[in-house]
């Protein structure tokens, strides 16, 4: 992990509320593990602490994130421009581990597809994209996965399935089901108590990354835990022992 200084070199609004951040960085970054994380201190004196952002891609000295609007940090950070100066702390926390399977099946709950962006380009076309959004507009979201064809749910039915992604999974399952698979998945915990549900009969193992507001990112003031089923230690720091977890281990 580094403190590195980067330069914005772009800052794009890709759908209403959503961006793309690319940003060059002054030095390399040791090469992230897909679903790792960086802290961000923004240019604005105002946003005191830094924020978590899922690393979206790096390739050689720039580092990508795509985020929401959903607070002051990230409002602020929507309207900083190019060649504004940012510093970054990454790569932190434990991503996905990625062991041999016969499928991989991949789901992304809106935003969620910011934290298995690189999990999705590491497994290439042996990832099976499950995605969902709340309208056809944010499919944008998704536009560098297209040609992998995903499975899509919008929840206004504007395109492909009418519903959430979990109902979309639940159509496909026992036909891609084979006797060794996995599930990654990223987004809104309420997904992810659906997705345990539904993963549940057939006990299919699922590591899911969590969001949770941070403080320092590396572990020392304990503000971003979560309870596990680890009966001597079960409170864990989503910025250290995460963001990443067995889904089967966490209390929902």
């Amino acid at each position: 992990m580094d403190d590195i200084e980067g330069r914005i070199i772009q800052n794009k609004e890709i759908v209403s509320g959503h961006y793309l951040l690319k940003v060059k960085l002054a030095k390399p970054m040791n090469t992230p593990i897909p679903g790792q994380f960086a802290m961000m201190k923004l240019p604005d004196s105002e946003v005191f602490l830094r924020r978590p952002f899922s690393i979206y891609d790096y390739r050689q000295d720039t580092a990508y994130f795509m985020y929401k609007v959903v607070g002051k940090g990230t409002h602020s950070l929507s309207r900083t421009g190019k060649n504004s100066t940012v510093s970054l702390l990454c790569p932190l926390g434990k991503g996905f581990n990625i062991q041999k399977r016969d499928a991989y099946v991949v789901v992304a709950g809106g935003i969620g597809i910011a934290g298995v962006h690189l999990l999705i380009k590491r497994l290439g076309k042996q990832a099976i994209i499950f995605f969902g959004c709340n309208r056809a507009e944010e499919l944008a979201l998704i536009r560098y996965h297209i040609n992998l064809n995903p499975y899509v749910s919008t929840l206004d039915g504007s395109y492909g399935f009418h519903g959430n992604v979990v109902q979309l999974l639940s159509k496909h399952l026992k036909t891609i089901c084979k006797s060794n698979i996995e599930v990654f998945t990223c987004g809104p915990e309420n997904m992810f108590v659906s997705l345990r549900r539904l993963l549940e009969k057939m006990r299919i193992p699922c590591q899911a990354s969590f969001e949770e507001r941070m403080a320092c990112g590396l572990g020392l003031c304990f503000g971003c835990v979560k309870k596990t089923l680890d009966e001597k230690e079960p409170y864990k720091r989503v910025c250290k022992e995460g963001p990443v977890f067995d889904l089967w281990q966490v209390c929902l």
